[in-house]
């Protein structure tokens, strides 16, 4: 599996909705099985191709992850896998804003 930080870190420098989804594609599929086995089969089913199926994701996850009991395996391995998806969502949400505001001042 990829490492979190690392993953965040590289969402964070992304320029545009491409490569955020991009970078979570490949988070995803880097995701070892006893992994995905908790990730809510509505998340990977979806494929990731655009802002809103992140959204999407991460609220899912975050779900899942309130549901986890705090010591359950799966609860730290949700956790992970929904801050790479908010950081997701959250980096959309700046280069829409920025996208918004260069828009408005042309």
């Amino acid at each position: 599996m990829k490492d979190v930080d690392s993953t965040c870190v590289a969402l964070r420098a992304a320029s545009t909705e491409a490569q955020v989804v991009t970078i979570l594609r490949e988070y995803l599929s880097s995701l070892g099985t006893e992994t995905v086995a908790y990730v809510p089969a509505t998340v990977l089913s979806l494929g990731i191709n655009h802002a809103k199926e992140i959204a999407q994701a991460a609220v899912e996850v975050g779900i899942r992850e309130a549901q986890a009991a705090v010591d359950a395996p799966e609860a730290a391995l949700l956790k992970d896998v929904g801050t790479v998806l908010s950081t997701a969502a959250m980096r959309l949400v700046v280069l829409a804003c920025g996208a918004d505001a260069q828009t408005a001042s042309s």
